[in-house]
């Protein structure tokens, strides 16, 4: 065989050799990853605790209250309150609800989460929060209705003596006078008081927006949750009530007057003076009761919440 002939058989060789390389290369299977990539459930996952909001005192809002589901129909809804007597009257987000003398409650307003529906059954207390209400029975069991997206509707099953409906969040006084709350703790304000810290016993108890406020046994108040406008800022002194509202609370003191401490923007923390004997927070607005029997009210009147009647 010729030296050409050779020379080109080795070359031919030499191509075959080097397809069937690049074949097998292109063929062979991928080093295993120690890290594959995560699913798609786990993507969702890592979002949600990304996104998770980190309780503070720093001055960072939470949307908890805001409510992401759809909303069912509306149901119910009337633009008066409903003729006859009552005993008692809460006024929550766009909904107010009231005891009747025969015990039973009416509500009306916004009933989009089904918050102004009218519940069976004999009632002590009632209090109605953002969009979902709650009311304590005869037996002395906290049942809650209405928007439950941070959990604020599933009542502890404990006897209560009181309960407050804050934004998100409730809170009920037990007989033992712990406070035990459920619903939104974004900023730690459904944390149970159930320690030294604060006293474990308390006389009262109010559910703001994000915060909450209970009056001690020895009348100072204590407050834990949100304290962007220290709004949760404890106080010393002889209270015989507490309100926390959107940002601000104000209390009681047992010579009547007035104190409230918090955001002020709208002046909802400028009390006037005189005797009162009740006070309520709303989230830009309060109000009092004075001595005479005449309520007041102070702070922002956009929509004429602080024009309270004469008669």
């Amino acid at each position: 065989m010729s030296h050409t002939i050779l020379h080109r058989v080795a070359l031919a060789v030499a191509a075959i050799i080097a397809i069937v390389t690049i074949a097998c290369a292109g063929s062979a299977p991928a080093p295993i990853d120690d890290n594959p990539p995560p699913t798609a459930a786990q993507n969702a996952i890592e979002q949600q605790q990304t996104e998770e909001p980190t309780p503070t005192d720093a001055n960072t809002p939470s949307d908890t209250a805001a409510e992401s589901t759809p909303a069912p129909a509306a149901a119910n809804s009337t633009d008066r309150p409903p003729a006859g007597s009552f005993t008692a009257v809460s006024a929550g987000g766009a909904h107010t609800c009231a005891i009747r003398k025969n015990s039973t409650i009416v509500c009306w307003g916004a009933n989009d989460y089904w918050q102004a529906e009218d519940p069976a059954g004999s009632f002590t207390a009632v209090s109605t929060g953002f969009a979902y209400t709650c009311g304590l029975r005869a037996s002395t069991v906290i049942t809650c209705w209405g928007s439950n997206a941070a959990g604020q509707s599933d009542a502890s099953e404990d006897s209560f003596i009181a309960v407050s409906a804050g934004g998100a969040h409730a809170c009920g006084r037990r007989y033992d006078n712990v406070v035990t709350c459920w619903g939104a703790n974004d900023y730690w304000q459904a944390d149970d008081r159930v320690g030294s810290f604060p006293a474990r016993s308390f006389t009262a108890v109010s559910a703001g927006e994000d915060h909450t406020c209970g009056l001690r046994e020895t009348g100072g108040i204590a407050c834990w949750g949100a304290s962007r406008y220290w709004q949760s800022d404890d106080r010393v002194g002889d209270f015989t009530a507490v309100s926390a509202g959107g940002d601000h609370t104000c209390g009681l003191r047992g010579s009547g007057a007035i104190e409230c401490w918090g955001d002020n923007q709208y002046g909802q923390t400028d009390a006037p003076t005189g005797k009162f004997t009740a006070v309520s927070a709303g989230y830009w607005h309060t109000c009092g009761l004075r001595t005479s029997g005449a309520i007041v009210c102070w702070g922002d009147n956009r929509y004429g919440q602080c024009d309270a009647p004469t008669n």
